[in-house]
């Protein structure tokens, strides 16, 4: 009897020993698959440039007598940008204003004239072709009248243009004449940029030519306040592909959301498609293994391998287009040091 006592108890002691130095599960925390809408997004930075840029340009031929502005400037409707001599204008005016009196006073005289013959036309003595040609050199003198006070506005007309105002107001993003310059009808003076309406452009690889396309959303941020997000889409595309520049250029119209500027960067995001209810897990659970990107799935105590197709990253996430389950717990924390079939051990407050 003594030396069956002495065998089991050996046994015992084996077994305790083997528990002992059993190597413990791997320590790791876990996340649940869950289903989210996932976004296909392409990003780029870009810059904002006005969509209204007036070129102002000379109404009347002059030479520049003085130029206020300076590139940079921010100018005011009504404001003056430059002043044209306007001496000849003046001139011009001038005689039209002695030609209009001259004609009034042989108007006044020639109506006279006709009134006069009216009465002698009544009686027999007198020609009535006389009369007939007095009325048709008061309708002439008339005429010349209507001429004369068309010129005069036009000349008054001319030198007040004479003085280039603003049209809108904005900034002065650049200057084409200089003081003393002769300018003709059109030739271009400054260049004003307005912050009222704006057009963001987005450069993108030729690459994306096949999906990138007019109406797709997109979200943009400015640096200065990146917590704002606008959103809007895309107005037109732009084909820039060349032997010096392989890009695309997006272009996006919108209203000013309040502070943007002219010249200032942008941050930009298009939207080209969105799936709902896609699987998702921390980017951290997905491994890359001989096999190809894998996912432990914790079964009880045992880490099962999973390959699956991850999609797209973001936030810290990564879809996953096959390979897992809604529900399921996968190993995040310590997923690098698993294998399949390992023992693990969940971390106690893990997911």
């Amino acid at each position: 009897m003594s030396v069956v006592l002495v065998l089991v108890g050996a046994v015992a002691c084996g077994q305790q020993e083997q528990a002992a130095v059993r190597p413990p599960g791997i320590l790791i925390t876990t996340a649940e698959v869950a289903t989210a809408s996932v976004e296909t997004i392409e990003s780029s930075v870009g810059q904002i440039e006005s969509l209204v840029e007036p070129e102002v340009a000379a109404e009347v031929a002059g030479r520049v007598l003085s130029l206020p502005v300076e590139v940079g400037d921010t100018v005011r409707k009504g404001q003056l940008l430059a002043e044209i001599d306007a001496e000849d204008y003046r001139l011009r005016q001038g005689r039209t204003q002695a030609e209009i009196s001259r004609l009034a006073a042989l108007i006044s005289q020639q109506e006279r004239l006709v009134e006069r013959y009216e009465t002698l036309a009544k009686s027999d003595f007198f020609a009535r072709n006389a009369l007939d040609d007095a009325q048709a050199q008061l309708k002439a003198l008339r005429s010349q009248l209507t001429a004369a006070d068309a010129q005069s506005a036009e000349a008054s007309r001319n030198l007040a243009r004479a003085g280039v105002l603003a049209p809108v107001d904005g900034k002065v993003s650049a200057r084409m004449a200089n003081v003393g310059d002769y300018l003709g009808v059109g030739a271009p003076i400054v260049r004003l940029s307005t912050d009222r309406l704006l057009r963001v452009t987005l450069p993108y690889p030729e690459a994306l030519a096949e999906v990138l396309k007019v109406g797709l959303p997109v979200r943009l941020r400015s640096p200065a306040a990146p917590e704002t997000v606008i959103e809007a889409t895309i107005t037109e595309i732009r084909p820039t592909v060349g032997e010096q520049n392989r890009a695309l250029l997006t272009l996006i119209d919108l209203p000013n959301p309040g502070g943007w500027k002219a010249g200032a960067s942008v941050d930009g995001e298009v939207i080209l498609g969105r799936r709902e209810q896609a699987l998702s897990v921390p980017e951290t659970a997905v491994v890359l293994r001989p096999a190809g990107p894998t996912v432990y799935v914790i079964d009880g105590d045992k880490a099962r391998a999973a390959v699956v197709e991850p999609g797209v990253y973001r936030d810290g996430k990564v879809e996953i287009r096959s390979g897992l389950v809604a529900g399921a717990r996968v190993a995040v924390d310590g997923a690098g040091f698993l294998s399949d079939g390992a023992a693990v051990r969940v971390q106690e407050g893990g997911a």
